[in-house]
């Protein structure tokens, strides 16, 4: 069993990536469920109806969001009506859903989406409560329906917040996968009771840029530091992704790996 997850896709230029790699990965490689993070894929910043349809349309059986939900103020009483978008279970102040089970090809998938609370800014701070209890509630409910599979994102700055959930989740779930950073880390790896875990699965979208914003703006920022409107960089994107599979038998995960294209 082949599980597919995709780095956060940013802008128009890393969905015109997403339509170009994902259906070709998931034929190659004979992927069998696909997990795409979309928060950034409405031009940097957050996720419409549209985008929503062009990601499942290209091959993912669903969708995790992050922080940048917040940026499109029209879609907050859309999120919870579309029906393979998962926003972090631990917001507070939005409808949706926090997790789901997917079932393809009679396999049960749970998908749980989380917020960090470390290092995320003032408006998280106050919108979210603890990933790790909230974790506990929610695999409650996917247990209860039974399901074979359970994959984590955690939407995530710090990187120790990220590492000490692999931990607290090692045997319980198959996958612990992190977001928002939009840099693919090198640490993927099986944990002691067979959980897989990445901190970082990195991003889908442009290259000559600072992590999805043109370099010019971002230049200006931190040298300047100036206020200047958001814009995404339009080059060539990478694609940044990790593959898991998982043994049938056990239900354990036996082997992750990065791409980076």
């Amino acid at each position: 069993m082949k599980i597919l997850i995709v780095g956060d896709v940013v802008g128009k230029t890393g969905l015109d990536r997403l339509k170009i790699e994902l259906n070709e990965i998931i034929n190659k490689e004979n992927i069998d469920f696909c997990i795409v993070n979309g928060e950034n894929s409405a031009s940097g910043r957050g996720l419409r109806t549209q985008e929503y349809d062009k990601i499942m349309e290209y091959g993912a059986d669903c969708i995790t969001m992050g922080n940048h939900l917040y940026y499109r103020k029209e879609m907050a009483e859309v999120y919870d009506t579309l029906p393979r978008l998962l926003i972090p279970a631990n917001i507070t102040n939005l409808q949706g859903k926090g997790s789901m089970v997917i079932e393809k090809n009679n396999v049960k998938f749970g998908v749980i989406n989380l917020i960090g609370a470390a290092e995320m800014g003032e408006i998280m701070q106050k919108n979210i409560s603890s990933p790790f209890k909230e974790v506990e509630n929610e695999i409650k409910k996917l247990e209860s329906e039974n399901v074979d599979y359970i994959f984590i994102d955690f939407h995530a700055e710090a990187t120790a917040e990220k590492i000490a959930m692999g931990y607290f989740l090692d045997g319980r779930v198959t996958c612990v996968f992190g977001t928002h950073t939009h840099v693919q880390t090198a640490d993927e790896t099986i944990l002691e009771n067979g959980t897989a875990y990445i901190t970082d699965v990195g991003m889908t979208g442009p290259k000559d840029s600072v992590i999805g914003l043109k370099k010019e703006i971002a230049l200006r920022r931190f040298v300047n530091g100036e206020y200047l409107k958001y814009e995404c960089s339009t080059n060539d994107a990478i694609f940044n992704g990790i593959i898991v599979e998982v043994d049938e038998k056990t239900n354990k995960s036996i082997s992750i790996s990065r791409i980076n294209s």
